[in-house]
């Protein structure tokens, strides 16, 4: 009788397919974005090793990781060599891994090409760097990242349909669209203490003309009453948070988001004239030919040419916070005016309560994409299996 059932067990496995736990290994400049796949994936019952060269690790209570050839130091010179030595030197750790993990910066999934293993790439922040200044790199990893999607060995997941964009005008590849959902906070709000917090609070001239448009209502602002390293709990415990965005997507937008608390957003024509006026500040990073200070390219269409007044129009139309099927229920305002009016009105509680039953739906909308994307990652896992 036992190995009746024995036999069945393994015949259902076999016909209908068993899921393996998987390994993933990660290097990260980043903290966020891997944390979000990790609690994801985490929660599905596979592993995330993860190896930080953030120096923000410690909002997660961990140390920066020591790691050799690609590190905080070098990755800025990344390069066929170092790929090879990076192999070289970590080739027996990294081959008992089913497959590797890549967000910041997705120029890492060059490191591994020779394991011919999957690779899923988190594309949240204009994919090129540390290339935007290397045409030959970048075309370097254009054809790999090309290359690997075709052959099914790459899996590329923008979660922000700006740098979807982008991505597919520099390299005509699809990726899928799965906004983060940073539930790793374990944090929702309380609005349990008044006033409002700005996020983040910009330099003299801005605040001053935001000062005078608030008028007496300047009072609501707290954001002193925030400690130096504050946690998340003590930003979710004031009635809301005012952004005046330096990006089209942000991991705090995705944290605050989901922990339902209540967000004002310049409207996308108020974002387009702060931006004219300050560039320095407003809409800030749209490419990394502005962060870096580089020339920025004159050519119609370019999304790097951040002097084109339709290109900028293109980001605010692709940015998170005007994203009304992903993220309903964020006030926008005209004007530093029609701010005041908005503080001083609307209903942070019952706004929280409509963005906690939608993230509900957006949650599950969220996981269902990543066990599709993990089902084709099985898939090739199998492959190699099979043939080793």
């Amino acid at each position: 009788m036992f190995w009746t059932i024995s036999f069945f067990l393994i015949f259902v496995c076999s016909l209908f397919g068993e899921e393996k736990r998987l390994r993933f290994f990660n290097l990260d400049l980043h903290i966020s974005v891997i944390a979000d796949l990790k609690e994801i994936f985490e929660g599905f019952g596979h592993e995330v090793v993860s190896w930080s060269l953030s120096d923000h690790s410690w909002v997660f209570q961990r140390e920066r990781d020591t790691v050799e050839i690609v590190n905080e130091k070098t990755w800025g010179q990344l390069c066929p060599e170092m790929c090879d030595q990076f192999y070289e030197r970590y080739k027996d750790f990294l081959c008992e891994f089913d497959g590797f993990i890549v967000t910041h910066t997705p120029s890492f999934a060059l490191l591994y090409e020779k394991f011919n293993k999957p690779i899923i790439i988190v594309n949240s922040t204009r994919y090129e760097q540390p290339f935007t200044n290397d045409p030959l790199k970048w075309a370097w990893l254009n054809e790999y990242l090309t290359e690997g999607a075709q052959r099914g060995k790459i899996f590329i997941v923008s979660n922000n349909k700006g740098d979807q964009l982008y991505l597919k005008s520099h390299t005509e590849i699809e990726s899928e669209l799965i906004p983060s959902l940073c539930l790793y906070t374990h944090a929702s709000y309380t609005g349990k203490k008044e006033g409002f917090i700005i996020h983040p609070l910009h330099g003299k001239d801005f605040k001053s003309s935001l000062k005078k448009g608030l008028g007496e209502s300047w009072e609501m602002i707290r954001n002193k009453k925030l400690p130096k390293r504050y946690s998340w709990r003590d930003l979710y415990d004031f009635e809301g948070i005012i952004h005046f965005p330096y990006q089209v997507s942000t991991m705090s937008l995705f944290e605050q988001y989901s922990a339902n608390v209540p967000l004002f957003f310049p409207s996308k024509k108020f974002l387009a004239r702060l931006h004219r006026k300050h560039p320095d500040l407003i809409l800030s990073q749209l490419s990394f030919f502005n962060v870096l200070r580089l020339p920025i390219p004159n050519e119609t269409g370019n999304l790097n040419n951040t002097n084109d007044p339709n290109v900028v129009d293109l980001w605010i139309r692709c940015a998170d916070y005007y994203d009304t099927e992903n993220m309903p229920h964020i006030q926008y305002f005209d004007s530093f005016e029609h701010l005041k009016k908005l503080l001083l009105s609307v209903d942070c509680k019952k706004l929280s309560e409509k963005m906690k039953e939608h993230n509900r739906k957006r949650k599950e909308i969220a996981l269902d994409k990543w066990r599709g994307i993990l089902r084709k990652v099985q898939e090739e896992v199998g492959k190699r299996d099979k043939i080793s």
